[in-house]
């Protein structure tokens, strides 16, 4: 039997993370130098953490931490650029103790690494607990884009199986796109992905090259076999969407919101544009926002995430009973 801890579920990746205990990590920018440092901060005390192998001239973006409060483990995930192999995804844990582990390479060899996402889940099979770190991106080689994701599985404290997959693979539907319905899908450097906990499994939503419809999957770690330990991820209620006609005029790539199996997309500027998927698998239409100092980027992406279901719902309520809802 496959059964989810309730209690102390980590968090999701983001730039700073508070622990249960009160302990507060968070990146810092660094702007003269190219090293991922983090501060962890305890009552009055501060203590600037260098995350290892970051201190060479190799420029490292996208530094994300989570943090596994049963295991109390730090993971802190990064992407390197104009090393020698070429774009590399790492991570690093920071145990109890304060000890960092050795990094470890995720992927490596494509031209860059972008969108990437973390998250963490735990389960039990055999009264062993595993914590999981599940991490999606999207690999740029070129005019070639893959959407990908690996799983990390880790069983006392340390590495048990470590699963590569194609995202596009794993939900066999393909782009949802023929050659006969290509969309322009604006400037963007790659399509939409998002990626947040749901239980034991995790809920992602990516895009496609030439199109603005959305693919929809659920991934959860299953254990294969019943002394051998690993531990695969299986793709579930995989569905394509439509349409939903929101493009960026830059190369920053259109935003995804994954929230209780609900899709919201944005798009950040000097106007913040955003549609939200229906329970019908169909779109709202494109809502539009001026950004300005009463209404931030910050503050509209927290209140969409929010209002999401009532959006939904409201459209759907309006085209029932044959209103055409008002643009907000």
């Amino acid at each position: 039997m496959f059964t989810i801890a309730l209690l102390a579920l980590p968090a999701m990746g983001a730039v700073s993370v508070l622990t249960p205990d009160g302990i507060r990590y968070a990146i810092e920018a660094t702007p003269d130098g190219p090293q991922i440092e983090i501060t962890r901060a305890e009552g009055d005390a501060r203590a600037r953490l260098v995350v290892p192998s970051t201190e060479d001239p190799t420029i490292e973006k996208q530094a994300q931490v989570a943090f596994d409060a049963i295991t109390d483990t730090l993971y802190v995930v990064w992407t390197r650029e104009g090393g020698s192999a070429g774009a590399e995804i790492r991570y690093a844990a920071l145990n109890a103790a304060g000890h960092w582990s050795s990094p470890r390479n995720v992927a490596a060899g494509s031209g860059m690494y972008r969108g990437l996402q973390l998250a963490l889940t735990r389960g039990e099979y055999g009264g062993v607990t595993a914590t999981f770190m599940h991490l999606a991106w999207w690999s740029i080689n070129g005019n070639v884009l893959d959407p990908e994701y690996a799983l990390f599985a880790f069983e006392k404290g340390s590495d048990a199986t470590v699963e590569l997959a194609n995202l596009e693979d794993m939900a066999d539907v393909g782009d949802g796109v023929t050659a006969s319905e290509y969309e322009d899908d604006g400037e963007a450097i790659h399509p939409p992905l998002t990626m947040e906990r749901n239980g034991e499994s995790v809920d992602l939503a990516f895009g496609s090259v030439d199109s603005t419809a959305i693919t929809r999957l659920n991934i959860l770690p299953r254990k294969i076999g019943g002394t051998v330990r690993i531990w695969k991820p299986v793709g579930r209620s995989s569905e394509i969407t439509p349409r939903s006609n929101l493009v960026s005029s830059t190369p920053t790539p259109v935003q995804a919101i994954v929230k209780d199996g609900r899709v919201a997309l944005y798009t950040l500027g000097a106007d913040f544009h955003f549609v939200v998927l229906k329970k019908n698998n169909t779109w709202t239409s494109i809502y539009s926002l001026h950004v300005d100092e009463d209404n931030t980027s910050a503050d509209l992406v927290h209140d969409l995430r929010a209002a999401m279901e009532q959006i939904s719902e409201d459209e759907e309520a309006s085209e029932n009973a044959g209103e055409v809802p008002e643009n907000r």
